[in-house]
């Protein structure tokens, strides 16, 4: 598999197909429920997915993932990231529906594995949530962007620059949903995040100040919109 994997990361694809299905198959001689197999099939299954072969990589992905559970009993930790990967192809898909459960399941399996207050947890949550998105699930969504964030604040602080990818997210939700007033909250602690950590002239704080700006525009709050979009466009200049 070492041959295969080798190529796989040298861009060397048609070759890495071929070393990984013949690693497969020697794996398969142990048996065909080797843990050989399994981390195999997930070697392949990547290869597939980065090719876009998403219909080629899930039923990979599904095999490795029941011989995985047999034999880790659904306590290892590399089982909620099989799972995981299986659910990021689901996604890819546009398999929602699918891609919510077994990000769930895998969600569980972190919880159990590391604990709920686990950062790890907290980029599951995350993930969970993105697949609610997509769904237009957006109160279930907000609620998991939210539980993620306080996972992280409770690992590592209220002021961490950790926490800008999370409060974004949570703030495009409560837009998307209406919940103006929440998203505003979100949006300005975010830009306070943001400017103390990157400082006033990033083009993340450009980007975040266009966001906050189109939120205050919803709430007929004008001229501090256009202050906002003025300071975007500073920025943006320099």
């Amino acid at each position: 598999m070492d041959v295969g994997m080798a190529a796989y990361q040298q861009g060397r694809y048609g070759e890495a197909e071929t070393a990984l299905q013949s690693a497969l198959r020697e794996a398969e001689g142990y048996s065909p429920e080797d843990p050989r197999v399994a981390s195999t099939l997930k070697s392949l299954a990547n290869l597939y997915y980065s090719q876009g072969r998403f219909s080629e990589a899930a039923p990979l992905q599904r095999r490795g993932q029941a011989i995985d559970e047999k034999f880790q009993k659904a306590r290892d930790s590399s089982m909620p990231e099989m799972l995981g990967d299986l659910a990021a192809t689901y996604l890819r898909q546009g398999r929602y529906d699918d891609a919510a459960r077994i990000f769930n399941r895998a969600l569980a399996e972190w919880e159990r594995a590391l604990g709920p207050d686990h950062p790890r947890v907290a980029g599951a949550m995350n993930i969970v949530a993105e697949a609610y998105r997509a769904q237009g699930r957006y109160d279930d969504a907000a609620t998991m962007y939210q539980r993620a964030l306080t996972v992280l604040e409770n690992a590592f602080g209220a002021d961490s620059p950790g926490l800008t990818s999370n409060l974004q997210s949570l703030a495009r939700v409560y837009a998307r949903q209406g919940r103006n007033a929440e998203a505003q909250a979100v949006f300005g602690r975010l830009l306070a995040l943001r400017e103390r950590t990157l400082g006033h002239d990033h083009p993340e704080v450009a980007l975040t100040l266009d966001e906050y700006a189109s939120l205050l525009k919803k709430m007929d709050r004008i001229g501090e919109a256009a202050d906002l979009e003025a300071r975007a466009k500073a920025i943006r200049r320099k």
